[in-house]
């Protein structure tokens, strides 16, 4: 039977509901539950509630298999965030990232932003293809052109949508064909006014 200040503490603590019920009703739960115990349960709760979403169930149950054996342990503060870290499944509250059905966590993206910044990439990078084209060498920057590349080979990673990844192979093959047609033709802008043959 739960001693009144114990009964008193598990109705103020801040702990999932389902837990709270069963510390209340539970007689075997009773016999293991100290004020101590208690005490390391809320504050776990209020770690990993400040920092993640998790399932409070799972929370609950792994308290509950762990009060048997906890109650023998010294440290049942430490064995229990063992229990939980090795077992509760926890999704990072900053809501840049989600879990994903890997059981990873991936970067969440803002499509329209990413689209649009692919866009203007891949007009930037269509320029300085196209400088290659009028044959206009003292406008071509070889480094920054294969950074552009780069930008639109990652974005298109990310988004997977057929239509950018079209456009990023294609301009890809464009620079290519060009650079192998020029060879040893091409210059680097090292310094302004300052040109340097590769």
């Amino acid at each position: 039977m739960l001693s009144e200040e114990l009964n008193e503490l598990i109705h103020k603590a801040n702990i999932p509901e389902q837990l709270r019920s069963y510390f209340i009703e539970s007689k075997e739960g009773q016999l293991y539950l100290t004020e101590e115990m208690l005490s390391e349960i809320e504050e776990l709760y209020t770690f990993y509630n400040a920092l993640y979403i998790f399932d409070e169930t799972q929370f609950s149950f792994y308290t509950i298999t762990s009060l048997r054996r906890g109650s023998e342990a010294t440290a049942y503060y430490y064995y229990l965030r063992k229990i939980l870290e090795s077992n509760l499944e926890l999704m990072s509250k900053d809501q840049r990232f989600h879990k994903s059905s890997e059981g990873t966590f991936a970067f969440k993206t803002d499509m329209i932003s990413l689209n649009s910044r692919f866009k203007t990439i891949a007009q930037e990078f269509g320029q300085n293809v196209d400088f290659f084209y009028k044959n206009q060498y003292d406008r071509i920057d070889v480094m920054k052109t294969y950074l552009l590349l780069g930008k639109l080979e990652l974005i298109n990673d990310i988004v997977r949508d057929e239509y950018l990844l079209n456009m990023y192979q294609g301009g890809r093959r464009v620079l290519e064909r060009k650079i192998d047609e020029l060879g040893v033709q091409i210059y680097i802008k090292k310094h302004k006014n300052n040109w340097t043959k590769l």
